[in-house]
């Protein structure tokens, strides 16, 4: 008896060992206990709980879940970016005095301000053609080294009652010249443009960045920075159907739309929009004509609409 008692505790202990070797093996398991109450009697359940790396799936929907957030941020930005909320543009009239984004006027004005950048090109007689038909006005914003292609088209534009401001001599990042470059520039430029001794010196950076020291410079030249608060981003974007509905929707007195000429859409998408403004009762003028109409109602002059 005592023999196969000693036999069973062998057997026992051998298998306690085999099943602490298990438990060791599997040390990232656990055991624990949940009781649950049936019939009035409390029955003990054990389970295994994992506590190891986390499951597969469960790093793909952080890894999903982070690609969403920053999707969403992104698209945000570019959001604000194409249609920049009217919040953005009174903080920037204010924090940038000296820079043109907008003339806000009263509802009833329903006058916005038309800017055409890269003149002249073989796109301009088309263009000036259409704001003959429209009875339209606008501001042209000539590249320097493109107006001895075109030579005539400037003593036209200025004959027939636009505005002709200055981008640059070629299509660069203004922000990039030295003080003395840009000044050499726009005095090379000024020498190329029909005679105007009343004309207005509007001054709009390529790509659209400027410094305070820019702003410095063209002041005591005379001259004022005129950017915008209407752009389809039409350069970047060749569907002129989807350009012309994008200026359409973001239409209020005062605003001040920027169009590109040079593109061989450039006049298509520019009748779509004049088309749009004709048919909900806007006119299309020079920054300077909007400029005036601002002061007049500063002043305290309602101007009408005729």
């Amino acid at each position: 008896m005592r023999l196969r008692g000693i036999i069973r505790r062998i057997r026992y202990f051998r298998i306690i060992a085999v099943l602490s070797g298990i438990h060791r093996k599997l040390g990232w398991m656990r055991t624990s206990s949940k009781h649950i109450k049936v019939d009035d009697e409390e029955n003990v359940i054990i389970g295994a709980q994992k506590v190891g790396p986390p499951a597969l799936p469960s790093i793909i929907i952080r890894l999903l879940l982070s690609i969403l957030f920053l999707l969403v941020i992104t698209l945000s930005i570019a959001y604000v970016l194409y249609k920049p909320p009217t919040v953005i543009i009174n903080y920037l009239q204010w924090k940038y005095p000296d820079v043109v984004f907008h003339f806000p006027l009263p509802s009833s004005q329903k006058y916005v301000a038309l800017t055409l950048d890269d003149v002249p090109s073989s796109e301009t007689t088309k263009i000036l053609d259409l704001l003959q038909r429209f009875k339209a006005k606008a501001t042209f914003f000539v590249i320097g080294r493109q107006i001895s292609d075109y030579p005539q088209l400037l003593t036209r534009i200025h004959n027939e009652g636009h505005e002709i401001g200055i981008h640059g001599w070629a299509d660069e990042p203004s922000y990039k010249l030295s003080s003395v470059e840009l000044e050499h520039q726009i005095k090379k430029i000024e020498t190329m443009l029909p005679l105007n001794p009343d004309r207005f010196k509007w001054f709009r950076p390529g790509s659209g960045w400027f410094t305070t020291d820019m702003i410095e410079k063209l002041k005591s030249m005379g001259y004022k920075i005129a950017l915008g608060n209407i752009y389809p981003h039409d350069p970047q974007i060749g569907f002129p159907k989807i350009n012309a509905a994008h200026v359409l929707s973001m239409i209020k007195p005062g605003g001040v739309i920027i169009m590109h000429d040079r593109r061989p859409y450039s006049s298509e998408q520019l009748e779509l929009v004049l088309q749009g403004l004709a048919t909900r009762g806007w006119r299309a003028q020079t920054l300077s004509k909007v400029q005036e109409i601002k002061a007049d109602i500063v002043a305290g002059k309602l101007l009408p609409l005729n």
